[in-house]
């Protein structure tokens, strides 16, 4: 995350000057003066009110006296936020015809009873350090701001409203509008960035990494560990003394010359001699991309080179011109040819040795696994969920031709070398965590490129299974990936000084749009950990803390998993009990089979993850052994027979085709298709 600390000073001074003016109007409005402001805004809402019937006209001075005779008669506090708010929405049909036809007795009903027992109920509602916001200041908010909307909205409501009014205005002032300005150490240097552009298999990395090895201090910070450990071992076997670092583990060699690490792990008080981002274009990314922005903005090298895909050539230079440093580019073409096949792809007849197939869920990595080796074919597997060391097995067994064939999701195009002859994409779509849609341009040119690794094969080849895939994964991988125009943002953690709930302070920043060609991170995943923590506020010790709290909430973990999420939970409430934490253990695990031992795996790295951000010791030996049992524990449960993982009718048994989106066959649904029928009926 950004580092504010130099600009804090200045940033205190700028806001102290807001907060003065804001407490010469911290004192409460009183009721009477509260009423008469709702008798103005009334009688202003209402002129530019245009009701579309007349529904209430009869009778409406009546009507005024008996809400204002219903209203005293509620208790404080004893009235729905709803039912209050429709209250509101009554008084203004009432001042409507009131103010329209200058009936004087309507309209005194309305300021001298009816008002202020609205004026009470909206306090009512409130907590006492809510009423407190209720000041001369708050008032010419409405006015300026939100004019005429007390007429359809509780008080409480609009103070939410001029809370996050108040976080914004804040939030401005102690954000420096330029975030190269957010590194000062870094602008003080003259870097150079050497720039390596180029397709996948063009061998820009390999160019960078051998400058690296020149380095007596330098860093390679790419995206995956299981390319800061591929990193790392070239380093060691060429002699060159290296460290490993990741959020997972650390391997550490006494004088290293070299860090290898995942981007998220840059030390920006740190000074190298030679640094090297990789996968640069990753940095469009809207949930790890604020790394790259950080790594290009804040990253304290004299030589800095990056390697990256042409789309993310342009913004690049951008950040480089905006931190004034200089910069060189080398372009280069990929070493092998790349062939798109002039058919579809069969499945499973047209699979060769070589093949890497790939689909874009866990599940069908394991269906398609299942049909090759219900072929004789054997398989290996890679996706997003399978532990680092279990992902680099499964690729040495088939770089060793141990399998024929590796089954994969799109966890293949990132950085992975394998001696790939063919790419097939048996799916053309996929889920990005909000939507089911079409694969993009960027994402078939990423993973096509893997294919026809140099050295290995003279052509790789790309191909799609199925008339619609083939056409369209062939009319986008001939076109030309288009420039990325913006770059992540991360959350500044000097926000976290504001005097306000974080969760607001998180909501109010992401609302506020930053220059171009930035723009902020992803935060759903921080606010539902922060909702879990916030039910169990009471017995976390710090959540007042925003600073440790933040810690927690940035965890990198698999939300959607109730038991990664339980154990974090835990952590968060037992934390400062003793020196280390819980040790997690297999049997808190729910799932079954194969996801049993991944999800433990997970608990595992949440373990090491919540220790090290929140100071605590970690046992490195039973950390070590659990993971290397459970481990082989995934291993043999992925050696075992995959026809279990085939996908096949729930009745009957028979194998469903590929991509077949029910449970059921035609035959058996058709059989038992009154019970759907039922079952549709009742719900």
């Amino acid at each position: 995350m950004p580092d504010f600390s130099a600009f804090f000073c200045g940033a205190i001074v700028a806001v102290s000057v807001y907060w003065k003016g804001w407490e010469r109007s911290r004192s409460m409005v009183k009721k009477e003066k509260l009423s008469q402001f709702y008798f103005t805004q009334y009688r202003e809402g209402t002129a530019r009110y245009r009701k579309k019937n007349q529904d209430g006209k009869a009778g409406y001075a009546k009507r005024a006296k008996s809400l204002s005779i219903e209203l005293q008669r509620i208790r404080s506090g004893h009235v729905k936020e709803a039912k209050l708010e429709d209250y509101h929405r009554q008084v203004r049909n009432l001042c409507y015809f009131a103010f329209k036809q200058n009936n004087q007795v309507a309209i005194m009903q309305i300021r001298d009873f009816l008002l202020p027992e609205l004026v009470r109920l909206d306090l009512a509602a409130m907590k006492p350090s809510e009423q407190e916001i209720v000041t001369e200041r708050f008032l010419d908010y409405l006015r300026n701001e939100m004019n005429g909307e007390l007429c359809v909205r509780t008080l409480k409501d609009l103070t939410v409203s001029y809370a996050e009014y108040g976080i914004r205005e804040q939030i401005i002032d102690l954000v420096p509008l330029k975030p190269e300005t957010e590194f000062p150490k870094a602008r003080a240097m003259q870097r150079h960035f050497i720039l390596h552009i180029g397709p996948t298999n063009c061998g820009k990395t390999y160019h960078a990494l051998t400058r690296l090895k020149e380095a007596e201090n330098g860093a390679y910070l790419g995206p995956l560990r299981l390319l800061a450990l591929e990193v790392y071992e070239k380093m060691t076997d060429e002699g060159v003394t290296c460290t490993m670092l990741t959020g997972e583990e650390c391997i550490y060699q006494e004088n290293s010359r070299v860090i290898s690490s995942t981007i998220e792990m840059m030390d920006t008080e740190q000074v190298y001699d030679i640094a090297v981002i990789d996968e640069a274009q990753m940095i469009v990314d809207s949930d790890r991309g604020h790394s790259w922005t950080r790594a290009v903005l804040g990253v304290q090298a004299k030589e800095i080179h990056i390697c990256m895909s042409p789309a993310g050539e342009k913004v690049i230079k951008h950040l480089i011109n905006m931190c004034g440093d200089t910069y060189e580019e080398h372009h280069y073409e990929r070493k092998t040819p790349l062939v798109y096949e002039d058919k579809p792809f069969v499945f499973p007849d047209d699979v060769r040795d070589g093949d890497a197939l790939i689909v874009f869920t866990k599940r069908a990595v394991l269906d398609i696994a299942g049909r090759l080796e219900r072929e004789g074919i054997k398989t290996s597997v890679v996706y997003g969920s399978l532990p680092p060391e279990i992902r680099r097995r499964q690729i040495h067994l088939f770089a060793g031709k141990e399998t024929k064939v590796v089954v994969s999701t799109d966890a293949i195009g990132m950085g992975l070398n394998l001696p790939v002859r063919r790419i097939v994409f048996l799916q053309a779509e996929k889920f990005d965590g909000k939507e089911k849609r079409k694969l993009t341009v960027p994402e078939i040119r990423q993973i096509a490129g893997r294919a026809g690794r140099f050295g290995m094969y003279d052509t790789g080849y790309v191909n799609a299974c199925g008339d619609e895939e083939w056409e369209y994964i062939k009319e986008r991988y001939n076109k030309e990936e288009l420039p990325i125009e913006k770059v992540s943002l991360g959350f500044p953690t000097v926000l976290l000084n504001m005097d306000e709930p974080l969760d607001r302070i998180l909501t109010v920043w992401k609302s506020v749009e930053p220059d171009e060609p930035f723009e902020k991170i992803s935060i759903e995943d921080m606010l539902f950990l922060y909702e879990k923590a916030y039910r169990e506020r009471k017995d976390i010790d710090g959540f007042e803390d925003k600073h440790v709290l933040y810690r927690m909430l940035t965890c990198s973990i698999d939300v959607k998993n109730r038991d990664i999420v339980s154990l974090w939970l835990e952590y968060c409430k037992t934390y400062t009990a003793d020196v280390t934490l819980f040790f997690p253990t297999l049997g808190i695990c729910n799932d079954k089979g194969l996801m049993r031992y991944e999800t433990y795996y997970k608990m595992l790295d949440l373990y090491h993850q919540f220790s090290n951000r929140l100071g605590k010791e970690i046992d490195v030996r039973r950390l070590d052994a659990a993971r290397e049992k459970t481990e082989l524990s995934i291993m043999q449960a992925l050696a075992k027979n995959k026809k279990e993982y085939i996908n096949t009718c729930k009745y009957c048994g028979k194998t469903l085709p590929f991509g077949y989106e029910f449970r059921v066959c035609n035959a058996c649904y058709a059989d038992r298709g009154w019970i759907y029928k039922k079952m549709d009926s009742e719900v």
